[in-house]
């Protein structure tokens, strides 16, 4: 499809050699078709994530999230973590408003319908694309280099999940904001300066509402400013010291901002962060080795995607898990040392800094899951560094005085081919978010030990009917990690299909002696005893899921089932209610509704034969 774009306008485009004095009168109109090539291009790798469903996270978060179906939420956006419909007590790490409220404009547009939602999706990578362009054209100046990392931060496979999956575009939404408020800290350096860093500090503060990750602009200003620290003409060149208050000057420009936000965010989510499991220091240091080896080799050689990796806490010095990613991150830093002047010193040191600082809040591990170390949507603002990095190498690395389309021929040859391999790589791993039984089997596939990829995979067998290769699964899992509360819920799940209660209940009992603040274990105790007849019971699981979950509407429904059934109509004419007060209009709720009420309306007495 790229060679078809650059067919199509080689004829007004070879003429526009460029001028290394100046430039050509037609060297804007040549940008504007390299660009929409670029734009094209990406935009036709990933056009089949518009025929993909929901997946994974989708549906909590958007198909069954009451909070995105009506704007009279939209203040518990501002207030609350991102996952406060699912865990309402537990302590959160994600505040994200203006993810949410970009997920409920989507959802007052599109519904239920992913096409709608799987398009802005797209239209947010493209944006990120366009302004990717725009940034390394600002950083060097040089029209090859920002067409040329364009293409490959575009067409990076890397993105896959971002592109692919809707709950990712928070990644898109908050590079969106954090690239235009770095944009604007570039303007205010040639004109305007209080006004652009005035809109450069809204952007960063936009950015973090979106997601966190964005609180590193202000270490990556200082980055930019140290580095481009110029004297003016006929003064002498600046000190270290300098240098260096001028860059502290123009990175605390941005630290009330960042200050404010901690400060909400500390009262919000009660702390800054929280860990998900206790970790020692030294297990953390042991294991960076590999989770920057494993980031290292998906930006470079972006093959074997998935949405999970083996990758786990290392607890001592190992030769396979720390000293050899060791050696290997060490041989891949020499290498650029040693290719820096030929690519082009301050460009590589610009490429660096946009890979190492927007990974930093990655490497804070604490806050993940134990088997969820690591995820390629963390790479999508540090893919702008390696993306200039290969722009680089294909524009330094190889010299012709042929033009081509008014740019060097190696550079066009090169930079096709490498785009048509990122191509080809993207549609390969963008392919597996078609559903969730796709998403799942690839990701236990790379990583069989992993324990999220184990229940996600079995629980999508379950749902169809697949029941025997999900014990499989499940009992595997279990025997490596018997503390997994997810795993005995999926295996009280499985077993209570196959009727099987008294073993389903083990699991159950298993999991909540584990997890007691999991809702969907009541739920399933609540399903197993009723099977026993065992409705109070029954009803006192449900309650208890009612409280753990208050923001679900299908658990208000399902206790006011049991509570009708033991004859508690009023109590639940109340669940039925709440239900339909987080989801307006569910049939079934209603139907239940209905039928409650009617079971409570008196019957006219019985007339005998005769009688008016």
């Amino acid at each position: 499809m790229l060679e078809f774009f650059i067919g199509e306008t080689s004829q007004i485009m070879s003429t526009n050699v460029t001028n290394p004095q100046g430039g050509t009168p037609n060297e804007p109109l040549r940008e504007k078709y390299f660009l929409w090539m670029v734009l094209c291009a990406t935009a036709i790798t990933y056009l089949g994530v518009l025929r993909f469903d929901f997946d994974y996270d989708d549906y909590p978060q958007i198909v069954f999230n009451p909070f995105v179906r009506a704007w009279n939420f939209v203040p518990q956006y501002f207030v609350s973590s991102v996952w406060k419909q699912m865990s309402p007590f537990a302590p959160g790490n994600y505040y994200r408003p203006l993810f949410l409220l970009l997920l409920r404009v989507n959802y007052s547009i599109f519904a239920n319908r992913a096409l709608g939602w799987h398009l802005v999706t797209l239209g947010l990578h493209l944006v990120v694309t366009w302004q990717v362009f725009r940034l390394v054209k600002k950083m060097t100046g040089e029209f090859t280099l920002a067409w040329l990392s364009a293409a490959l931060f575009g067409l990076h496979p890397v993105h896959h999940e971002v592109v692919g999956w809707i709950s990712a575009t928070t990644e898109s939404l908050f590079a969106v904001l954090f690239l235009a408020g770095f944009l604007a800290y570039l303007n205010s350096k040639a004109r305007s300066r209080t006004l652009w860093m005035a809109a450069s500090c809204a952007l960063y503060a936009a950015a973090l509402l979106a997601k966190e990750t964005a609180i590193v602009l202000p270490a990556l200003v200082f980055v930019f400013a140290w580095l481009d620290d110029q004297p003016e003409p006929g003064h002498a060149e600046p000190s270290a010291g300098d240098r260096l208050k001028s860059a502290l000057f123009s990175a605390g420009m941005y630290l009330p901002v960042a200050l404010l936000y901690l400060i909400a965010r500390n009262r919000i989510l009660s702390g800054l962060g929280h860990s998900w499991a206790p970790v020692s220091l030294k297990s953390w240091l042991f294991t960076l080795p590999s989770i920057l080896l494993f980031y290292v080799r998906h930006l470079f050689l972006p093959v074997g995607m998935s949405e999970s990796y083996d990758v786990y806490y290392q607890n001592q010095f190992s030769i396979a898990h720390v000293a050899l990613p060791t050696v290997a991150l060490l041989a891949t830093a020499g290498a650029i040392f040693l290719l820096r002047n030929r690519l082009g010193s301050k460009a590589v040191a610009y490429a660096l800094a946009w890979i190492l600082v927007p990974l930093l809040p990655a490497l804070d591990t604490f806050v993940f899951r134990p088997d969820e170390l690591v995820h390629d949507r963390y790479l999508y603002v540090p893919s702008i560094g390696v993306a200039l990095l290969f722009a680089l190498a294909v524009s330094r690395l190889a010299r012709s005085h042929k033009a081509l389309f008014g740019q060097p021929a190696h550079v066009v040859a090169l930079g096709a081919a490498v785009s048509l391999i990122f191509a080809a790589l993207a549609v390969s791993a963008v392919r597996y978010w078609t559903d969730d039984y796709t998403l799942f089997t690839r990701a236990h596939q790379i990583a069989p030990l992993n324990g999220t990829a184990a229940n996600n995979l079995s629980a999508e067998m379950i749902a169809r009917h697949e029941l025997d290769p999900a014990i499989s699964i499940l009992l595997d899992g279990y025997r490596r990690d018997p503390s997994d509360s997810r795993i005995a819920l999926n295996l009280g799940r499985v077993y209570y299909k196959k009727g099987d209660l008294a073993k389903a209940e083990e699991y159950i009992q298993h999991g909540r002696m584990v997890d007691p603040g999991l809702a969907d274990l009541y739920v399933t105790l609540g399903q197993i005893r009723l099977k026993q007849n065992r409705t109070k019971e029954a009803q006192e699981d449900l309650r208890q899921a009612v409280q753990l979950s208050p923001y679900s509407a299908p658990y208000h429904t399902s206790y006011g089932m049991v509570l009708a059934l033991n004859g508690d109509c009023a109590g639940a004419d109340r669940e039925f209610d709440e239900a339909l007060s987080l989801n307006p209009g569910e049939g079934l709720t209603l139907l239940q509704k209905q039928r409650c009420q009617a079971a409570q309306t008196p019957k006219p007495p019985a007339t005998k034969p005769g009688q008016p």
